[in-house]
């Protein structure tokens, strides 16, 4: 009777672990790879070096003052340091873009194996919807 509790609570703490464990896949919400490009969802990648490298572990967004608040967690997966650049795009409730809202990619530097979070605030109450450009550093 003792050793099927234990095996019981063993298969109990496995599915839990299992369950939390993060999402680690660079084509988090669906999506393929073509070419030299990755995309989903919410992530396009532009460039083959980069889909090597660097890895979407986590995606996370939620409504904060009425602006919707992302944020994306990316692992490099070398040891080498490395540089790229983001921009987050912003759609409204239809899926269109808000209009008027110029491109800005902000430069990131990643250290070899280390863990960032890039963080994006829509820019208006109408924002829902998002997705995230990663491209090599200029």
């Amino acid at each position: 009777m003792k050793k099927l509790l234990g095996l019981g609570f063993t298969m109990v703490l496995f599915f839990f672990i299992s369950a939390c464990a993060p999402t680690t896949s660079s084509n988090i919400g669906g999506g393929q790879a073509l070419g030299n490009y990755a995309f989903s969802n919410y992530v396009l990648i532009n460039n083959r070096a980069l889909l090597r490298n660097l890895q979407i572990t986590d995606i996370k967004s939620k409504m904060e003052n009425e602006l919707l608040k992302v944020q994306v967690q990316v692992i490099n997966k070398t040891s080498k340091n490395f540089s790229f650049d983001y921009s987050f795009n912003w759609f409204d409730a239809n899926g269109f873009q808000i209009a008027g809202l110029g491109e800005h990619w902000t430069p990131v530097i990643i250290n070899g194996n280390e863990v960032k979070n890039l963080i994006g605030v829509g820019p208006t109450s109408e924002v829902r919807q998002f997705k995230v450009r990663i491209r090599k550093s200029r």
